[in-house]
């Protein structure tokens, strides 16, 4: 590790190219720097996919958007393209001025880029020695034993900033929220006392790997049948415009109608829908984080992940429960950003029952006090 005194930040840059979770875990880091450096410019640099999840957030001056997908293609077009693209993203950040960098990258590839502009602290992971162009590296080696928040709160510590509340932060705007009520309103569903969500999929933040962490559409179908029985639920189907096929494979399993909503909203919308419901029921991923970031009760099913480093973030407020079949001595294998090989066909996922599930949804539905997160 290497520390440096230096002055009081005056403009400071988060840098985290990850997906819609790992965003949603650096707000109580935005929040912290906000505390810390209360007159401080603060940007964030993210992908085009999380752009919305930041940009209600009230801490924040500007989001600077680097999509790799695109500088990638513009690149194989041409590398004029793809140069003159990363210069002007890199003009952006350059005349924002920055002189700290806070990088949770994990790589070098910012580091370098963000050096080059001379910006003077650049503080970060030093994951595999590739934090050789920080001026401030945290040695780190993945993130296991502890939430991600937690990571970053050992990142925070090691630069001097406190931080003192770990509740993920998620403001929708204005716009998006007047869309849902319109939309509630369109569906005859406005006050709907038990409004259930469904994520069946999960998004593409996994890409490949995706099925490997996915409980079994059946499985959705049946605890969706007897909420709907059980607790007289209008049971909603979300996901992203790719993942239309699943839901609409889900809602054909189920004895009882359900809304099926995947790829017609925004993510925006999405984020926004999600506050009015009494529970999602969801794999471990992104659109359990948003849920958790609204402040909505959840139960997520995990397989290969460890929900203990990845699960949901107990804010002291909300109840949440992650429902996974401990006694498996070979999971959780996602270690160090790695899905191993499964040579025991899911095991993890296809043992979790449906009345499981079911238990854990029935126990939210009714509590009235605050439920620990644990399986």
């Amino acid at each position: 590790m290497c520390r440096r005194h230096v002055s009081t930040p005056r403009r400071i840059l988060i840098v985290n190219p990850f997906g819609i979770g790992d965003v949603l875990f650096t707000t109580p880091v935005i929040r912290a720097l906000r505390q810390a450096f209360p007159s401080a410019y603060l940007g964030y640099l993210c992908n085009r996919r999380t752009e919305p999840v930041l940009r209600c957030n009230p801490h924040l001056n500007a989001v600077f958007v680097y999509e790799k997908d695109e500088i990638v293609r513009l690149w194989r077009a041409g590398w004029r393209q793809g140069l003159a693209a990363i210069a002007r993203l890199m003009g952006q950040v350059g005349r924002a001025r920055f002189d700290w960098v806070l990088d949770v990258s994990l790589g070098e590839r910012y580091s370098f880029l963000l050096r080059c502009l001379g910006i003077p602290r650049l503080a970060g992971f030093d994951y595999r020695r590739r934090g050789r162009f920080l001026t401030e590296a945290f040695a780190i080696d993945g993130y296991q034993g502890d939430h991600v928040v937690e990571h970053y709160r050992r990142l925070l510590d090691f630069v001097g900033v406190r931080l003192q509340e770990t509740a993920l932060e998620l403001v929708v705007s204005e716009q998006d929220e007047r869309w849902t009520q319109q939309w509630l309103a369109d569906h005859r569903l406005s006050g709907a006392a038990t409004l259930i969500g469904l994520v069946p999929a999960g998004g593409v933040s996994w890409g490949i790997g995706a099925p490997f962490r996915r409980w079994s559409f059946e499985g959705f179908a049946a605890v969706a049948d007897a909420l709907i029985e059980q607790h007289g639920a209008t049971v909603l189907l979300f996901g992203e415009a790719a993942d239309a096929p699943i839901c609409a494979k889900v809602a054909r399993l189920m004895k009882r109608p359900a809304v099926d909503v995947s790829g017609q909203t925004t993510l925006g919308q999405f984020i926004s829908l999600l506050g009015h419901l009494a529970l999602v029921i969801c794999n471990d991923g992104g659109p359990l984080h948003l849920a958790v970031g609204r402040r909505v009760k959840t139960v997520s099913i995990f397989g290969p992940v460890d929900p203990v480093v990845y699960g949901p973030v107990d804010d002291g407020r909300t109840a949440h429960i992650a429902v996974y079949r401990e006694e498996l001595p070979c999971r959780p294998c996602y270690h160090r950003f790695r899905l191993p090989p499964c040579p025991y066909e899911r095991a993890c996922l296809t043992m979790v029952e449906p009345a499981e599930v079911l238990a854990a949804c029935r126990q939210l539905l009714g509590a009235s006090d605050r439920v620990p997160v644990d399986g």
